[in-house]
């Protein structure tokens, strides 16, 4: 019973390793690597031959030109993607090429595109063979692991055996930019490719090349794509920098450089961050009624803990409800007064809580 048990896992061992293995390789047989050639047909004194065809015959070739059967892989070449807001490619090429364009308020795209493919090469490892400033780039050789494959058969599976691939390259990169730098072409393109297979060079897979340039290219596209997003973020927490003001009637408010409709969705992000539950709103008079659960509502065995201190979060204020939160846009400012139990917040309350207010807007008005 026991042996039987083992075989049983060795088989799904087998099993499972074979499937990972054909990840990147055509379903069915390769029987027709094992497929010998037959003698040419002799045909028999008083016949005549059949003429053949053109169309079907197999041209003669000189040893094997590129992997087959197993080794042959079926991954499609790697596309270059247009991460970057303003950033096309063109359909097709068979260059690794991406185009960048200036979009909203941007001046310098081409020193935006030269700064962050520097910083790319750095954080990737790349040694800089020669540079022109803002033009080209040609890397030193460098090798890089390109991950691995189970082999093949029972014994290999349970060793859990696997051949190790990697590849050396070094990369050429172009930029092209007219001189108002508001666009840039940049061109990348992988030369002395080589393949290794545990330690040894052998055959590169097909595409391999597409592979690298299109692979760094869209590195790049990644690290632009997410510090477009951090600059974005940035410019508009910038206009939610609050600051002490006077509301119009009089009274001590917050105010923001905003719309009321960009401020009165604001609020249920602050809400949330400072501990207030929105119980009732009107957005035709700019009122949000809440009430002040910090760490969240206290229940019934919470309230009878009379040797528990109460929590008052982050503000400091009473737990409860009767809480007004007005918004009134006047000019293009959006003033914000606070009220408990129809009582104003006084000047020197309002200071208290404006640094916890401002970092609500700041940080969590999303």
């Amino acid at each position: 019973m026991k042996l039987w048990r083992g075989f049983a896992i060795a088989a799904t061992v087998a099993a499972v390793a074979g499937c990972a293995s054909q990840r990147d390789q055509a379903q069915g047989g390769y029987d027709y690597l094992d497929v010998e050639e037959r003698p040419i047909l002799l045909v028999p004194e008083g016949m005549t031959a059949v003429a053949q065809s053109p169309e079907f015959r197999i041209p003669e070739i000189e040893g094997e030109h590129g992997p087959l059967g197993r080794a042959n892989t079926i991954r499609a070449p790697r596309q270059v993607m247009p991460l970057v807001p303003g950033s096309r490619i063109e359909e097709g090429s068979r260059q690794s090429r991406i185009w960048f364009d200036a979009i909203e308020d941007m001046e310098n795209v081409s020193g935006w595109v030269w700064e962050e493919l520097l910083a790319v090469l750095d954080e990737e490892g790349y040694e800089i063979a020669e540079l022109e400033d803002m033009s080209s780039v040609r890397t030193a050789t460098k090798e890089q692991d390109q991950g691995s494959r189970a082999r093949g058969g029972l014994w290999s599976a349970l060793r859990r055996d696997r051949i190790d691939f990697s590849a050396s390259y070094s990369l050429n990169i172009n930029m092209q930019a007219p001189t108002h730098g508001r666009s840039a072409m940049l061109e990348v393109d992988a030369s002395d490719v080589r393949w290794f297979e545990d330690g040894e060079q052998t055959t590169a897979p097909p595409f391999l090349q597409r592979e690298l340039e299109a692979s760094f290219i869209n590195d790049l596209g990644i690290r632009m794509q997410r510090n477009f997003d951090r600059e974005r973020v940035a410019q508009v927490r910038a206009t939610r920098a609050l600051r002490h003001a006077e509301s119009p009637q009089g009274d001590p408010a917050y105010a923001l450089d905003t719309t009321f409709e960009a401020g009165w969705v604001m609020m249920p992000g602050v809400f949330e961050y400072l501990g207030f539950v929105v119980e009732d709103l009107s957005q035709t008079d700019g009122v949000y009624l809440v009430d002040y659960q910090p760490g969240g509502e206290v229940g019934l065995f919470g309230r009878l803990a009379f040797w528990r201190s109460e929590d008052l979060g982050l503000l400091g204020l009473p737990r409860g409800s009767g809480y007004e939160f007005q918004l009134d846009e006047r000019e293009g400012v959006l003033y914000i007064t606070i009220s408990h139990r129809d009582e104003l917040l006084d000047e020197e309350t309002m200071d208290e809580l404006f640094p916890v207010f401002a970092e609500a807007f700041s940080e969590h008005a999303d």
